[in-house]
């Protein structure tokens, strides 16, 4: 098994692609704590996989919060006596054209979205460096590296974790610890379902911009963190992944001549 004896923090691992992870970790061997601000869906992924077999803890934590980090760093460590793999996966954000972003709005999308992915990283570090082994994994996103018209918020934060997952392989590629991105589409994830319920058709139109025709699932991503989680990546840092049904190939341009990806 990929991460068999490995111990894992997953934050926003209640849903979407933080479950998914837990899944395909637990099942990959790893002893894993799911952080999550919504405790009821923490508690439920972890009793389904505990009745499974794995070794999985629930943490109920407000990312925003630095005690709520240290707290579930401190928790993974003294209960495992060590931490391989950290995957900050949890974000939120304030929606609208830049100049109509609120103030407050603005510094906790990047709180929650960038600064405490910055701080849990800080926190996992001492416990890798002193075994000389870890990987970081930070869910980052495909509009990290371009811009969404009324995501101005999202496209800096994300922006910013695919820089702070350079920077931290670089600096600590000596040491035995690697930290990557994995940049997603859009995801068939809770705010995706959500927004097919509200916008039918603005869900139809960005499922129309992917190349392959459809949404990605959650355990597509999953597969992408565990590989970069795993010693199968073990001359991977400082990078991002995408993983988006080839949305970012694509130029933006429509179509010319009729020569589409259907034929």
């Amino acid at each position: 098994m990929r991460l068999d004896g490995r111990v894992a923090v997953i934050t926003g691992g209640g849903s979407g692609i933080g479950a998914a992870t837990a899944r395909a970790f637990t099942r990959e061997g790893a002893r894993v704590v799911i952080a999550d601000i919504d405790a009821d869906a923490g508690t439920a992924v972890a009793d389904e996989l505990r009745a499974g077999g794995a070794t999985i803890d629930f943490v109920h934590a407000d990312a925003a919060e630095p005690a709520a980090l240290e707290r579930l760093v401190a928790f993974a460590v003294d209960t495992h006596s060590t931490l391989d793999v950290l995957h900050n996966n949890h974000v939120a954000f304030e929606s609208g054209r830049v100049g109509d972003l609120t103030l407050d709005g603005f510094r906790r999308s990047l709180d929650v979205g960038l600064t405490s992915y910055w701080y849990a990283t800080k926190l996992a570090l001492v416990p890798m460096l002193a075994q000389g082994r870890g990987s970081i994994v930070n869910t980052a996103s495909v509009s990290g590296l371009a811009g969404d018209f009324g995501l101005g918020a999202y496209n800096v934060l994300k922006a910013g974790v695919v820089n702070l997952s350079r920077v931290t392989g670089i600096e600590y590629a000596r040491k035995g610890v690697r930290c990557n991105a994995v940049c997603p589409g859009p995801i068939g994830t809770p705010p995706i379902d959500r927004l097919h319920e509200a916008a039918p058709q603005i869900w139809s139109d960005i499922r129309d911009a992917i190349p392959m025709g459809r949404y990605g699932r959650a355990e597509e991503i999953a597969n992408v963190v565990l590989f970069l989680a795993s010693d199968e990546s073990a001359f991977v840092t400082g990078t991002h992944v995408v993983a988006d049904g080839g949305l970012w190939a694509h130029s933006g341009m429509p179509p010319i001549g009729g020569l589409g990806p259907d034929f």
